[in-house]
């Protein structure tokens, strides 16, 4: 939903909030000294907020299928291993296996039936009008040849809830026993302008009419509920369990390295404070037998090449990056997003002429953008984003967006073809999970989830609900440290970062450590996403307003920042004394 169309709603919510809102709801003395504009869009925010937790209060929905907190209890829920092993074991060695699928084998994806996510449509919903490459699930299985195995499943998809993560555990259970796996883990990677896989992109419109009458009649006009198409996630579930069982079943011995290569260049933050993590990582196996390699590779780009709204089908960047991989080394690829937040791609598009990456050099006085070979004039700026829009239209005249974003994969899978800075790791796996309860705040995803457009593993407290999801740290040789957050994270939440200052709109700080410091591991990774879409999850002295930024929308928690901090903190606190 744009942000005009959102300014709009906010008018017509604050015209009757004016009138309806008790007078302390309105005061203001608690924000601090900061600006007139934030101090409206956070009285705004209050005004929204109260209308929707009347709404939630009110409005019939599925909460009668929430536990409480005293009665839930976890179920299909993988904690991994109570103690972490520091020694290589006698006759440990790396095994894995790979395996994949397309999602869109076995539907008719251009029927009409399938919503395309990472653009709000709430009247008809957007569905794809062409289809540029697949959108798939690839899987690979982990394990030190001693200890359990770890299965880890990638999607190509905008976000994934728990429950559906806990579906697909389900489905495993017992092939898990059989097998020794100790650990299943799902993740996205959040594509723009795939099938939904949330349920955030069906007609909201239509879910909050027949899906509310349905609640309210007792299940009378069940046919006519309003969510993410059934036929998708049952061919979803089937393809995602059959490749965790392929990737199990095709592991083999071999070498396990870790390399990383330096893409700062390439990448965009959006917000403020300017802080990302610059590296591509990769973990290498080269199995003994000589057959194909996999590669593990994790970067956190968000993938809106075509933007947030199109009507055509793309995995976008991470498609191409394999693509050039298979083609040139003949490995297997399992692209994860990373701790992405509001950080986007940054192109330097090929030299029209010779088809080559360009050459970036940065100098105190400024950047230049070069051909190699020289058959095209250099661009010199004051900075990446004025050097990119100064060689861009020269080399993108001509280029299909799906054209651009396949050079762009093509770019990012040179840098990781040319790392050469590997270690290779011993043969010791560990995995840690734990559950964490988030209060929730944000009332326009609880009135999502208790609709039941969001599969979300919801608890009810005595004044509200609290949404139950998981984090997790898994090391590797002692040498890598991989966190498993389930959503889209701050990267300073996991590596650290400036301090706001002035970009903070209230002024507060943060005492919180970033989690890379409760790490013994040198070389630390991000697995965002996984096994559950908890939304972004910001620093707590970050949250602006809904109408301010848009990554608000999707906070679910003002202080899922601190909790998971905290939750990160005790986790791995907890190994310490474990080993």
């Amino acid at each position: 939903m744009s942000k005009k169309i959102l300014a709009v709603v906010l008018s017509l919510i604050l015209a009757f909030s004016v009138i309806t809102v008790p007078a302390s709801a309105l005061d203001v003395s608690a924000l601090g000294n900061i600006s007139i504009e934030n101090v409206f869009n956070s009285l705004i925010d209050r005004l929204l907020s109260f209308v929707l937790s009347y709404l939630n209060m009110v409005w019939p929905g599925y909460e009668d299928g929430w536990a409480t907190e005293e009665e839930y209890v976890p179920e299909n829920f993988y904690a991994g291993e109570e103690t972490f092993d520091k020694a290589v074991a006698p006759n440990a060695i790396w095994k894995v296996g790979y395996a994949g699928a397309s999602l869109l084998d076995g539907i008719e994806p251009m029927n009409g039936d399938f919503f395309l996510a990472g653009s709000l449509e709430p009247i008809m919903g957007r569905v794809p009008r062409s289809i540029l490459d697949d959108q798939r699930v690839r899987v690979f299985a982990i394990s030190d040849g001693v200890g359990g195995i770890v299965v880890n499943a990638v999607i190509d998809g905008f976000g994934f809830s728990r429950g559906d993560v806990m579906e697909i555990r389900s489905r495993m259970a017992e092939f898990a026993a059989e097998n020794n796996v100790i650990s299943i883990n799902v993740s996205v990677l959040h594509q723009h302008s795939c099938i939904d896989t949330l349920g955030m992109n069906v007609p909201l419109a239509q879910a909050l009419i027949f899906n509310t009458g349905n609640a309210a009649s007792g299940g009378i006009i069940d046919s006519m509920k309003v969510q993410k198409n059934e036929e998708f996630m049952e061919n979803l579930f089937q393809k995602t369990v059959l490749s965790m069982k392929k990737a199990v079943m095709n592991m083999k011995p071999g070498t396990l390295s870790y390399g990383s290569a330096d893409i700062g260049d390439y990448i965009r933050d959006k917000r403020d404070p300017q802080a990302f993590d610059p590296m591509i990582h990769r973990l290498r196996f080269s199995p003994i037998d000589g057959t194909n390699e996999t590669w593990i590779l994790e970067a956190a780009i968000h993938c809106t090449g075509l933007g947030a709204g199109p009507d055509e089908l793309t995995a976008d960047y991470p498609y191409y990056i394999e693509k050039a991989i298979r083609e040139e080394e003949g490995a297997n690829v399992v692209f994860v997003q990373g701790a992405e937040l509001a950080i986007g791609t940054r192109y330097f598009d090929l030299c029209v002429e010779c088809n080559e990456i360009p050459t970036i050099t940065k100098t105190e006085d400024g950047v230049t953008v070069s051909c190699p070979n020289r058959c095209t004039e250099a661009q010199t700026a004051k900075d990446l984003g004025e050097a990119a829009d100064k060689w861009n239209p020269i080399h993108a005249e001509g280029k299909t967006d799906i054209q651009r974003i396949s050079d762009y994969g093509y770019t990012l899978a040179t840098k990781v073809m040319g790392i050469t800075n590997e270690i290779q790791l011993d043969p010791v796996l560990n995995i840690k999970l734990q559950e964490v309860r988030l209060d929730v705040d944000n009332e326009i995803l609880t009135l999502a989830a208790k609709e039941d457009i969001l599969n979300a593993v919801i608890v009810k407290t005595d004044d509200g609900y609290k949404m139950v999801t998981e984090i997790g740290y898994m090391e590797l040789g002692n040498e890598v440290g991989i966190f498993l957050c389930p959503g889209e994270f701050d990267p300073m939440l996991i590596y650290g970062g400036p301090e706001s200052g002035s970009a903070s709109w209230f002024g507060d700080a943060w005492g919180y450590a970033p989690a890379k410091e409760f790490s013994t591991c040198d070389n630390i990774m991000a697995f965002g996403l996984c096994n559950d879409q908890g939304g972004y999850v910001l620093r707590d002295n970050e949250y602006h307003s809904i109408i301010g930024e848009n990554e608000e929308i999707n906070v679910l928690s003002r202080t899922a920042g601190s909790t998971f901090a905290n939750a990160y903190a005790e986790l791995l606190s907890s190994l310490d004394e474990a080993v």
